[in-house]
This record gives C-alpha cells, sequence and structure tokens, in this order.
C-alpha cells in the first residue's frame, strides 16, 4: 500500500505529464514546453518538479512512454472486439484505430513517431528501442499467430546486412521466436502504414486523398494480401 507521499508525488507526477501534454498539443508544439511553463500550469514552482523529474528532456521521455501506452490501450480495445483468431480482423482494426489516433493528435504523433524525439533528446535510442519493445507487444503476438497459421506466402529472400538488422529489430520487439521472414513482413508492413499515416498527419497530398481513409484501406488490403490472409475481413 502506497504511503501518502507516494501517492501525493505520483499525483504530482500525472499532473505534470498532463501539463506537459497540454502545452505539446495546445500551444505550439514542443518549442512552448518548458519546465516554468508546466509549473506554472501545474500551480508549483519550477524547482518543485526538480525533485521528481531530472530536466526538461526527462518530461519529454516519460511523455513519450505515457502517450504510448495510451495508443496501446486504444489498439487493445479494437482488437477486443474482432472475432478471436481473426488475424486480419485484428491488424485491420489495429491500424485504423492508430490512424485515427494519429490525425486526432498530430503534436503528439510528431513527438513519438515524427522528428520530435530525435530534435529534443540527444541519445534517444534506448527510449526509441523501450517504445519498439511496448508496440512489440501489441503486434508481435498477430505475427506469430500468423506464421503459427503456416500460410503459403512467397519466398523473400533476405540481403545478409538486411537480414542482420530485421533480426536486430525482432529481437527487439520481443519477437525472438519469430521466422525471420515474417519479422520482415512485420517491419515493411509498418514501413509502409507509417508512412501513410505520416501524409495523413502532414497533410500530404491531402488535395487529392482528403481523409486518406480510402487509400489507408487499400493500403492494408493489399498488405493482408501479401499475408496470405483475407483482404476484406469483417471488422467490428
Amino acid at each position: 500500500m502506497q504511503s501518502r507521499r507516494e501517492r501525493l508525488r505520483d499525483e504530482l507526477r500525472r499532473e505534470v505529464l498532463a501539463a506537459a501534454r497540454h502545452q505539446l498539443a495546445g500551444q505550439h508544439g514542443l518549442s512552448k514546453l518548458t519546465m516554468a511553463a508546466v509549473a506554472k500550469e501545474v500551480g508549483v514552482t519550477p524547482p518543485a518538479l526538480y525533485r521528481h523529474f531530472e530536466n526538461r528532456q526527462d518530461v519529454i521521455a516519460q511523455l513519450c512512454v505515457l502517450i504510448v501506452e495510451e495508443v496501446l490501450e486504444l489498439l487493445a480495445v479494437a482488437v477486443a472486439r474482432q472475432e478471436p483468431g481473426d488475424i486480419a480482423a485484428a491488424l485491420v482494426a489495429s491500424t485504423r484505430t492508430s490512424l485515427d489516433w494519429a490525425v486526432r493528435n498530430p503534436a503528439e504523433f510528431d513527438l513519438i513517431i515524427g522528428s520530435g524525439i530525435r530534435a529534443e533528446l540527444s541519445d534517444s535510442h534506448a527510449l526509441q528501442r523501450r517504445m519498439a519493445e511496448m508496440v512489440g507487444g501489441h503486434y508481435v503476438p498477430l505475427f506469430r499467430e500468423l506464421a503459427a497459421a503456416d500460410i503459403p506466402r512467397p519466398a523473400h529472400e533476405l540481403g545478409p546486412e538486411l537480414a542482420e538488422q530485421v533480426r536486430r529489430y525482432r529481437d527487439a520487439v520481443g519477437g525472438h521466436d519469430l521466422p525471420l521472414g515474417v519479422a520482415h513482413l512485420m517491419v515493411t508492413s509498418w514501413r509502409q502504414v507509417y508512412g501513410l499515416q505520416c501524409m495523413a498527419v502532414y497533410g500530404h497530398q491531402e488535395f487529392a486523398f482528403g481523409d486518406h481513409v480510402a487509400l489507408h484501406e487499400d493500403l492494408v488490403s493489399s498488405l493482408l494480401v501479401q499475408m496470405g490472409l483475407e483482404p476484406h475481413p469483417t471488422v467490428r
């Protein structure tokens, strides 16, 4: 059971991260996210923040983790609505939910997946690896099911350099047992989904594609075909 001091500390931490997120999303991005501004919004002095956070970069790093946790909760809810074992429906629900979240939260998207982390944190490798592992906790089980289904797929020969990179990625996201070909399918699928999400969030080609939903559905259907799955599953 937490002591009163621990409860107050956790409550302040939550308030600080909520204020930091408000500064990020509502005050023109990271440039306005300062310890002084956060302290003012929370109602404490700036020195008080440093008893709980090392510096501004520590606030940003913890905010990144909090945002990823939020997204993963949304993805879990979306997958839970699908028929158990329907990998295609789970993947469609996950990717569409993440697209909708990204469009609703462009500042947060830019922070965790765009240029924000590298611009603000001089050494973001450990944080990026942690977030990749968190996201892997959602997607790896789905691709594990895909591997277990033993669906015939065209073989894709990986060169030695790419094979080693895919192996590092696979191990980092918790997919040590995934066949390398399935791990490659996982990361190349993300490569394409990420590209489309960037188009939607940053408004690229919006003169033609508008909300990008139809383009997203077409992309995911083509990815499902590559995986040997039904391209138009029933999604709830």
